[in-house]
């Protein structure tokens, strides 16, 4: 018997299906394979929309100024249109309007109020990242930052500290952040935000002399040169000869509120 006419008897085996349920199977197959070409095409949306976004804040960086109204607002459109074109919450999109909500704010005093509702959509938009990808240092730090802007040290910034450090102990990026952020707001922190704080001043300081410097040009803009050294004990910068090590100082008044912030950049 030959293999062609065993095949054809067990077919003859299998009962057709209705035509029915083959028509049934026919439409459900046409609904799987639209809704994954609609799903890919949302994808593909969203990631141009975000490329377009990501592109705007990149040319900022390179000269950092103020954006025009109108580049602020393509941005701030494309981006907009990444997170509803994408089909759940992407945490780099959202991280991506905070920091373009930032830019907006660039350059302004941390208690302008003209800029407070841009600060405040930063801060919302980060919480949220954070939400949607929970273990993502930079997300952590960039919400410190926010925190930073709108001048809240409460529970929610020294909890977005500890995440930074706690998912990137030894990245330079994460620890420059919380430094600069420390050092600006130094006078305002308690007690335990300060320890946190210094923890990352520390790292930023042991890894390069051009890290160490950037901290000490920083600490004499915002009036906390003395707590830097106070933290860097072992500091031979001659901005230190006239601290006393192991004395008690004088914080310095409250500066966090005059100090213009360092750039929105991730």
């Amino acid at each position: 018997m030959s293999t062609q006419t065993v095949s054809q008897r067990r077919s003859s085996r299998t009962p057709p299906l209705p035509t029915a349920t083959r028509r049934g199977l026919a439409l459900l197959a046409g609904v799987l394979g639209c809704a994954a070409i609609y799903g890919g095409g949302s994808l593909l949306v969203s990631g141009i929309a975000h490329y377009q976004a990501q592109a705007f804040i990149e040319h900022w960086e390179k000269k950092p100024a103020v954006p025009t109204e109108q580049a602020w607002l393509i941005a701030e459109d494309a981006i907009q249109r990444a997170i509803a074109a994408y089909p759940a919450s992407n945490g780099a999109y959202l991280e991506t309007l905070g920091y373009i909500q930032q830019w907006r704010a660039f350059g302004a005093q941390l208690n302008d109020p003209a800029v407070q509702e841009y600060r405040q959509n930063s801060l919302t938009a980060l919480r949220a990242s954070t939400q949607a990808r929970p273990t993502w240092p930079d997300t952590w730090a960039s919400l410190v930052y926010a925190k930073l802007t709108v001048l809240e040290f409460d529970d929610e910034f020294t909890h977005a500290i500890q995440q930074a450090q706690h998912y990137g102990p030894w990245r330079i990026g994460i620890n420059r952040r919380i430094a600069e952020v420390g050092l600006i707001a130094y006078a305002v922190l308690n007690a335990e935000q300060q320890a946190l704080v210094s923890e990352s001043i520390q790292r930023t300081a042991r890894y390069s002399g051009k890290e160490r410097a950037k901290l000490f040009e920083l600490a004499q803009h915002s009036n906390s040169l003395n707590p830097l050294c106070q933290m860097l004990v072992d500091a031979p910068e001659a901005a230190c000869a006239p601290v006393q090590i192991n004395s008690a100082y004088q914080l310095p008044h409250n500066n966090a509120e005059n100090n213009a912030e360092v750039a929105p950049a991730p």
